[in-house]
């Protein structure tokens, strides 16, 4: 007895319907979205892969355990946003790098703690270098 409601999931069709893949919010992210839902803001964000980076500003952490491209990231639409990350994910910043430039922000710089290399990825002027 069949007692599903759903008529594309009875007829067998439900299979063929793409799924919506929902984004999450890295940690601090759904703060900066009500924010500036809220019309607030921030200066300037940092995107962090560590917990003890930037803990005094506006920040992101972004999870180990999560693709990029699962990362909700609009809020950083118009923003000054900067990458602060160390040597062991230094790996991991291109790839983020390019999902933030995605959503389109004012500038957005990568900044190495422990190695002799800082790139502007976005100027002001909207070139792009990445």
């Amino acid at each position: 007895m069949d007692t599903t409601n759903n008529k594309a999931a009875r007829s067998g069709t439900a299979s063929r319907t793409p799924l919506v893949q929902c984004k999450r919010f890295p940690a601090y992210g759904k703060q900066l979205m009500e924010q500036r839902l809220a019309g607030l803001v921030p200066c300037n964000v940092y995107c962090v892969f560590d917990w003890n980076l930037a803990r005094a500003f506006s920040r992101v952490v972004i999870p180990d355990d999560l693709a990029t491209d699962n990362l909700e990231l609009r809020y950083l639409a118009g923003l000054d946003v900067t990458l602060a990350y160390s040597d062991k994910d230094a790996s991991r910043v291109i790839e983020l790098a390019q999902a933030i430039l995605k959503v389109k922000p004012r500038i957005l710089n990568a900044f190495a703690l422990d190695i002799p290399q800082n790139i502007i990825l976005k100027n002001i002027k909207g070139e792009v270098f990445a």
